[in-house]
């Protein structure tokens, strides 16, 4: 058997919301090796340990089980944040600081993850699903952020466009996570995390001038 082709795993016997979660990490997995293209549905339901003809029972084709895996891939990333954002006990440095570490955690670094995160923004280029789906993800994401932003602007004495500023954050976010996975020895967590810190900071000074 080549190398690269999975042996279909062995088949068992699972509750309906178990074998859902089954295809979508064998979705998620498939992407990641294989990318749009190779992740066919007998691909995927290799991985799952399941006959083609059974995806159906639970999605209404590939096109939603591949959807319903970035959502929630984007849920799951997401909720990590939301906990570290809403903790009522830290101030809004601590939590904006907390924030970018767990930003760049590395779970969310993780091969498995860049090539399921790459994969959907490929498709994301073509596919207005998804498109629709990676927009209310950021959508969400900028409301996460806003208010502890508008905390630190508050704290600066400062008034500014939280979603704005929300917008710029994230697109320097999603630079420097790349980079982290492409080249994770140059770019550290702790490092990272700094220098994000220290652009909201900046901007937050230069805000008192403006």
């Amino acid at each position: 058997m080549p190398a690269h082709v999975t042996p279909p795993k062995k088949y068992q016997r699972l509750e309906p919301s178990e074998r859902r979660q089954s295809l979508i990490a064998a979705a998620l997995g498939c992407l990641s090796r294989l990318g749009p293209q190779g992740a066919g549905v007998r691909e995927i339901c290799d991985q799952a340990g399941v006959s083609p003809g059974l995806l159906r029972h639970y999605f209404d084709g590939k096109d939603a089980l591949i959807i319903e895996a970035y959502r929630t891939l984007t849920q799951e990333y997401h909720g990590n944040l939301r906990g570290v954002l809403t903790g009522p006990a830290e101030s809004a440095e601590q939590r904006m600081r907390s924030f970018f570490d767990a930003y760049f955690l590395n779970p969310s670094t993780g091969e498995e993850r860049v090539g399921a995160y790459i994969a959907f923004w490929t498709l994301g280029r073509t596919e207005p699903t998804i498109q629709r789906v990676q927009r209310s993800a950021y959508r969400r994401l900028r409301k996460l952020i806003a208010p502890v932003l508008n905390e630190l602007a508050k704290d600066h004495g400062v008034r500014i466009d939280a979603e704005q500023v929300a917008t710029s954050l994230i697109a320097l976010l999603d630079g420097f996570w790349l980079d982290m996975c492409i080249d994770p020895k140059h770019f550290s967590r702790a490092k990272t995390s700094a220098v994000c810190w220290n652009w909201l900071e900046t901007f937050l000074r230069g805000s008192r001038r403006s």
